[in-house]
């Protein structure tokens, strides 16, 4: 849908990145509510969001990600960066801010205006959802911090879960990476 290389490509563009030795940074992109979004709006909507969040991280990458910067889309709502270590946050705070600035116009005004929606939880309990924000959490691989792919997408995982407990949109960076 986003015309973005999809995990395949992903896989295979990290596995060459690991073997060359050289330091990236593997930025991971998550949208928070979406499927609450979904669930308000329905799929036409929400499937423009995520067309409008690859746009928006596209053109990110195209202004601040370098020479040789990867972006993938995973599926649903999960996309990865890869560019060399410094361009990481560059390229997050660019991302977010233009997120940000454009997702709340796909809000009807009176939700916009409150700041969120009702919409059932994935107990079926209705609750407020905050207006869709996004957790970016990345990963600095330098040589030999990783023994592969499957290590390095489990600490992204491990910052992932840190990232979402912060409301709003965030980046967060691991500690080697800092």
């Amino acid at each position: 849908m986003t015309r973005l290389p999809g995990a395949p490509a992903i896989d295979r563009e990290v596995a060459r990145r690991l073997a060359a030795r050289t330091p990236f940074a593997l930025t991971y992109v998550d949208l928070d509510n979406l499927k609450a979004f979904n669930d308000h709006y329905g799929y036409a909507k929400a499937d423009g969001v995520l067309l409008q969040t690859a746009e928006i991280l596209r053109d990110a990458v195209a202004l601040e990600g370098g020479d040789g910067a990867f972006l993938g889309h995973v599926g649903g709502d999960d996309f990865v960066l890869l560019t060399a270590p410094d361009r990481a946050h560059a390229v997050c705070r660019a991302a977010l801010a233009a997120f940000d600035r454009v997702i709340p116009l796909y809000y009807d005004r009176a939700d916009r205006d409150r700041g969120y929606i009702e919409a059932p939880d994935r107990y079926g309990a209705r609750r407020r959802f905050p207006v869709l924000s996004v957790s970016a959490v990345t990963v600095l691989a330098a040589p030999g911090r990783f023994a592969g792919h499957a290590e390095l997408a489990r600490a992204a995982a491990e910052l992932k879960q840190r990232a979402k407990r912060v409301p709003g949109s965030v980046h967060l960076v691991d500690g080697a990476a800092s």
